[in-house]
Order: C-alpha cells, then structure tokens, then sequence
C-alpha cells in the first residue's frame, strides 16, 4: 500500500475546525485517499510541532481535533532508532551541500519528516510522498507533492495495481 505522509501545514488545514472550503476539501481528499487503501500517516514530528502551537496558543477546538485524528483513519508514525539516523544523515548532507532548510543550531523537522518517509520506503517497498505546501525544501531529500496533485489517480499512474503485502504502518515504525 502506498504511504502519503502529512506534513504541519496540511494536518493543520486538516484539524482546523473550520469549514473553510480549503479544510472541507483537504478532509475529502484523506477521506478519498483511505478509502483507496492509499495509507495517510502522521509523523510522531509533525504533530510535535502542530500540537506545540496549538497548546501555547490555547485552540482547545484544534486540539481536540488533532486528537480524534486517528479515528478517521489516519495513522500515526512514531520516529524509529532508524529514522532517527537517516535524518542525522539528511542534516549533515544538507549542510555540507550548503542546501540546508533550518539554521545550524535547529533540529531540521524537514530532515526528519523526510527520514521518516525514506525509511517507510525502504521498509515497505512502496512509493511514500510527502504532502506538502513546502515541496522545493521536502523534495531535496524525499518525493513531495503537494496534496492537490496526490491523488488517488497520481497513485494509480505510480502503482496501477495499487497492491502490496501490507507492511502494517506501525511495525515499520519499530524498524
């Protein structure tokens, strides 16, 4: 099954409890995703740096829509010893290429939301994405799209029978 993993600016679109038509179209396009066994994922990271704006800033609303996330059917990805190390490598590479995304001194969630999708990758042997507004800075490390073009039919084109064994999200986690 192929993986599309979310990155803070759409899981905040996503648990915005606005009926914007940006968050009602985002919600629909998961919702269609999963409903196309096409897994939706939420690095353990990127609902850090979500969750941190939202409790400092007391949307009590978003956070409860941020917790009842996984009973739509998103799941989430926990960062492995594994990953940990591949987003180590990412950061080195991206400073000694002068193509870094975060001061020296910052933790690069970029490096490790794109470790995260490398190693669910590897571990899988499925396309992975990245869903993002921020394609330029994911897509030097990892593919990235944004989630108007990852589509179910994009997904299609990529893996016509859209068939796996079904490496469980959560034991790739633990790898």
């Amino acid at each position: 099954m192929p993986y599309v993993l979310l990155d803070s600016s759409l899981l905040s679109i996503i648990s915005t409890p606005s009926n914007r038509n940006e968050s009602f179209q985002c919600r629909n396009w998961v919702k269609q995703l999963i409903l196309n066994d096409i897994a939706v994922a939420v690095p353990a990271v990127i609902d850090y740096e979500l969750r941190r704006v939202l409790l400092q800033g007391g949307k009590t609303p978003g956070l409860e829509n941020l917790n009842q996330l996984q009973e739509t059917g998103l799941q989430y990805v926990e960062m492995s010893q594994r990953m940990w190390i591949k987003a180590a490598e990412l950061w080195a590479w991206a400073r000694n290429s002068n193509q870094s995304t975060a001061n020296a001194d910052k933790i690069d969630i970029d490096c490790l939301l794109a470790a995260q999708a490398i190693v669910i990758s590897e571990l899988s042997g499925e396309h992975t994405i990245v869903a993002t507004k921020n394609v330029k800075d994911i897509a030097r490390y990892t593919p990235a799209k944004t989630w108007e073009e990852t589509t179910v039919e994009y997904f299609k084109k990529t893996n016509p029978a859209l068939v796996s064994a079904r490496v469980p999200i959560r034991r790739i986690a633990q790898s």
